[in-house]
């Protein structure tokens, strides 16, 4: 049997959004470790997490950002895993179905990132598979007034194409994401240059060197989707910053 591990990053999180996702991870009947990172100004959740086993909390006092405060936690690991997952916290599934997803995903060999099919609480699904951003492509989405890119939006989030096998994509959207715990470890996790946004992308582009990225449409879970940057000036502006610095990195994709 494997083992796995598992990160969750949060910032001011309501406790039952918290409870419910550790509740589902704990269920998931495999030898498992959990680390919570916590980014908030204040620690209102660490007698709370104490109750649960096989889960470690960790208050920063700081928001040390998305990807470093994973990458934080795949530090504080006491033993090495075969799967390792990033978890968003507004998130839940079932733990048999997931155990079948992760028992399937250490069998296959050239797997090295890999996502389930992700609904929203009514079932239905939410496109979180996109093509690899460009300018254009953040400009588009970013001032869709009345629709009028809204096919270049459909296509960009391949709306039309049925996931009814494995297949491979070019990212997802990071509220899921399973990695081969030696790849994760091999690319040095998130790059900690993204404060916040555009580190999903990457990590996925980085990961292709060492084999596929997919989709298993064949397990699902759910997920709030809050679209934090389209709400909140300093979220949006955090993105903007990112996405700087992700073109940047990657000149030759956008070229």
């Amino acid at each position: 049997m494997i083992k796995i591990s598992a990160s969750i990053v949060i910032y001011n999180e309501k406790k039952e959004i918290l409870e419910r996702v550790i509740k589902d991870f704990l269920s998931i009947n495999l030898e498992k470790e959990l680390i919570i990172i916590d980014n908030s100004p204040q620690n209102s959740l660490g007698e709370f997490c104490k109750q649960f086993t096989a889960v470690k909390y960790i208050f920063n006092n700081k928001n040390l950002g998305f990807g470093t405060a994973h990458n934080l936690a795949f530090e504080k690991l006491t033993q090495p895993s075969n799967i390792h997952l990033i978890l968003n916290p507004d998130i839940y599934f079932d733990g048999n179905d997931i155990k079948n997803f992760l028992l399937w995903m250490n069998q296959s060999e050239d797997t090295v990132l890999a996502v389930p099919q992700v609904l929203s609480p009514d079932s239905s699904r939410q496109h979180t598979v996109r093509n690899i951003p460009t300018p254009l492509t953040l400009i588009k989405r970013r001032v869709n007034i009345r629709g009028i890119f809204n096919d270049f939006v459909k296509k960009d989030e391949f709306q039309d194409v049925e996931f009814d096998k494995v297949t491979p994509i070019p990212f997802a959207h990071g509220c899921f994401f399973a990695f081969k715990t030696n790849i994760y470890k091999e690319l040095n996790g998130f790059d900690e240059d993204f404060f916040m946004y555009m580190e999903d992308v990457d990590i996925f582009i980085r990961a292709k060197k060492f084999g596929k990225t997919v989709l298993n449409p064949n397990y699902m879970i759910f997920h709030e989707h809050r679209r934090g940057s389209a709400k909140n000036i300093t979220l949006l502006l955090h993105h903007l910053a990112s996405a700087i610095k992700f073109f940047k990195k990657h000149k030759k994709i956008n070229q």
